[in-house]
């Protein structure tokens, strides 16, 4: 305990003389000495704590294939959920934790993709329909013996498959839905350099595509509820 208090006395004493004015103890220490200790672990910046910084945007969109009038068949336009998600947080103090699903999906799916061989990453881009998606899972084991990488993906590929599936049931309700295809983006700020002349949203996305994947149907109770949402 007597060490712990010393050592705690010493980081006071040491942060009272950096933050202090010039005076003889501080130039006895010097300023590049008390720098070292400090800035490395302490220093902060408007730009850590502005709210309004941004440093990775993600997107996650949705489109379904839809059966209209009990026979004809369709695909949707893609549908922006961060982007919708984004217009129902805005000013809301009690945020709803289902408007978040779409951005955490996006940040899981794009880093499992990270986790992906370039030749896996060809192979989650085809259909999924008929054919169980056991299949995939053997396919990317295949092709790259990367087992943690191949279970992440496919666990968020369920999910996402899952939640575009209620979401497309909600949006498009009265049609019937066949099939869901989702699509995650990612893109950075610009260069320090060139911010004065580009914002993030002139920015390209880098975009990771997936096939269409057969429409999962959750519970009644479970839709219900999903669609209170949706259709705030």
């Amino acid at each position: 305990m007597v060490g712990i208090v010393a050592l705690v006395a010493l980081h006071t004493v040491v942060l009272a003389l950096w933050l202090s004015p010039a005076n003889p103890a501080r130039d006895s220490i010097g300023s590049p000495a008390l720098g070292s200790y400090v800035d490395p672990y302490f220093q902060q910046s408007w730009d850590g704590l502005d709210p309004r910084a941004q440093y990775v945007d993600e997107s996650f969109r949705i489109r379904a294939n839809v059966i209209s009038d009990g026979k004809k068949m369709r695909v949707t336009p893609w549908l922006d959920l961060t982007k919708v998600d984004n217009g129902a947080l805005r000013h809301d103090v009690d945020q709803a934790r289902v408007h978040l699903i779409a951005r955490r999906l996006a940040t899981n799916l794009n880093a499992a993709m990270y986790g992906l061989e370039p030749a896996q990453r060809k192979l989650v881009q085809a259909n999924y329909i008929t054919t169980p998606i056991e299949k995939l899972q053997q396919r990317l084991l295949k092709a790259a013996p990367n087992v943690a990488a191949v279970q992440m993906y496919l666990s968020y590929d369920q999910m996402a498959t899952q939640f575009a599936s209620m979401y497309a049931r909600a949006k498009w309700g009265e049609d019937t839905i066949l099939e869901v295809q989702y699509l995650v983006g990612r893109r950075t700020v610009p260069d320090y350099a060139d911010r004065g002349s580009t914002v993030l949203k002139d920015v390209d996305y880098l975009w990771f595509p997936f096939g269409f994947r057969k429409a999962f149907r959750a519970s009644y109770d479970s839709q219900v509820i999903f669609d209170s949402y949706v259709k705030k």
